[in-house]
């Protein structure tokens, strides 16, 4: 009976495909096609990691842990709009073993960065950090661009109005930099989800809850930016 009923469903379900002009087997497809990030591939990189802990919050919060987890939660969310993900790491680790790599340690970690999105031919890389500042009143999340690069710039002015609009108390405007993670891919952008030094700010960071929402906010910023003509 079971079986019945649902060989009557997928028939039925056929018949209304048909009615429509489009066939069932035809009807999955297209409404992934209709995902604002279908066919991308997107590079996001949880800044620090392994033996670089990054910066340290007002509470003892951690920066590589806070990055990978706002990170992760990143991916479900690019995942849910149609984008492949590729992270540089999953985990906390280095890319590089420091005992045994002499020279300027970093630069060859990031470049190990940029070698996994240059691999999977990334359409653009996303580098998720926290911020920190003396004055401990200064919060809200800001994107930083490659200095001399027009598309890093303009998906990190997208990504910024859209973490704006997600958090109303938050003036702040995307900015130039020199970062070395920003040269691999012409569209890239660093973002500094909050300020670890603001107790409040860092408190919220902490949060799954608002680190979701804060992902989701980046993923609409991601979508805008590849959604302008």
């Amino acid at each position: 009976m079971k079986e019945r009923v649902v060989a009557l469903l997928v028939l039925l379900a056929g018949l209304l495909g048909f009615w429509l002009g489009q066939p069932f087997s035809e009807a999955r497809p297209a409404a992934a096609a209709a995902l604002p990030l279908a066919g991308k591939v997107v590079g996001v990189d949880p800044g620090h990691g392994g033996y670089d802990a990054g910066c340290t919050g007002a509470g003892g919060a951690c920066e590589k842990a806070l990055n990978l987890e706002v990170a992760l939660q990143l991916r479900e969310a690019l995942e849910a709009r149609g984008a492949r993900v590729v992270l540089s790491r999953e985990t906390d680790i280095a890319l590089i073993d420091p005992e045994n790599t002499p020279g300027y340690k970093k630069r060859k970690e990031l470049t190990r960065r940029l070698e996994i999105f240059a691999a999977a031919e990334v359409d653009c890389v996303l580098s998720v950090h926290m911020n920190e500042f003396t004055d401990p009143a200064q919060h809200g999340a800001q994107v930083f661009y490659q200095t001399g690069a027009p598309e890093s710039e303009t998906l990190a002015r997208a990504l910024q109005a859209s973490l704006c609009a997600f958090d109303p108390d938050n003036d702040r405007r995307a900015n130039a930099g020199d970062y070395y993670i920003l040269t691999g891919t012409p569209a890239s952008a660093l973002v500094e989800c909050g300020f670890l030094s603001n107790p409040e700010e860092e408190a919220r960071l902490l949060d799954r809850d608002y680190q979701r929402a804060l992902a989701e906010a980046v993923a609409d910023g991601l979508a805008a930016y590849f959604a302008a003509p």
